[in-house]
């Protein structure tokens, strides 16, 4: 039985201070592996909060599946997340509060919670100027890949959104919006596409300085890494502008299959 108290040492080694501000994709799979995690993932995100007892926890709580160009239906306190069990977590737990979006919304507990999601129903894209992944580009946080695949690190969409490659976007459509008041508004939000290219996001490593911008190591049993989000979107940018599809691999045809 693993103990999820754990998570608050190993992300101290890999630089995760209790002041800091974090944006956390997880797999509750990779962290537990073979074993149990005591607890379940309630206690995975009490641990969380409790690592950055002064800071920021943000978690993605993305609902593009639910809420899709058939159900155009966004309910900021009830439709539930279609990424895994511990952002489904996060999204009930105490204290909490859902940005306003159809199809990325995030929640964020701490300090500057109301800050962080105050504006995000402004976007007109998934990962926005108002969305809270910027802002914790602009206010210095950090990136965590908790046993998540690199596929994963959504502020690589941030970055594509200021150069936007072919490949971003499909067309933008109105979602009905309930919010947390029962007030209901309209948000016209552009879907992505990716049609024809798979994400490479791992290749962020490769422009990214370890020690500096980055540390790898394990959280329980899964191996995570902490980025310095000022570094991975500033240097991402930097490359993108350099060799625009540097972070996908086009995907076979099926003929080609």
């Amino acid at each position: 039985m693993l103990n999820p108290k754990q998570i608050i040492e190993d992300l101290r080694k890999l630089g995760v201070k209790k002041d800091d501000i974090i944006v956390v994709h997880s797999s509750y799979n990779s962290l537990r592996g073979d074993d149990q995690i005591e607890g379940g993932p309630e206690a995975v995100i009490e641990a969380l909060k409790e690592t950055v007892s002064e800071g920021t926890l943000i978690v993605p709580t993305f609902s593009y599946e639910n809420v899709n160009i058939e159900n155009r239906i966004f309910d900021v306190a009830n439709t539930p997340v279609c990424i895994g069990i511990l952002p489904e977590t996060m999204r009930l737990s105490k204290d909490v509060i859902r940005s306003v979006h159809p199809t990325h919304s995030l929640a964020v507990w701490g300090k500057d919670a109301e800050d962080f999601t105050k504006n995000h129903y402004k976007d007109h894209t998934p990962v926005g100027v108002n969305s809270p992944l910027s802002e914790a580009y602009r206010r210095g946080g950090k990136i965590v890949m908790l046993g998540a695949p690199f596929a994963r690190n959504t502020s690589m969409h941030g970055v594509e959104e200021k150069i936007l490659p072919e490949y971003l976007f499909t067309t933008n459509y109105d979602y009905e919006i309930t919010l947390e008041s029962n007030e209901k508004i309209t948000m016209n939000v552009l879907r992505h596409d990716f049609n024809g290219f798979e994400q490479r996001y791992d290749r962020v490593l490769n422009i990214l300085e370890e020690g500096v911008d980055y540390q790898v190591g394990n959280v329980l049993n899964g191996r995570s890494c902490v980025m310095n989000a000022p570094a991975v979107w500033d240097k991402a940018l930097i490359k993108y502008k350099e060799e625009i599809n540097y972070f996908t691999d086009p995907r076979p045809r099926k003929e080609d299959l």
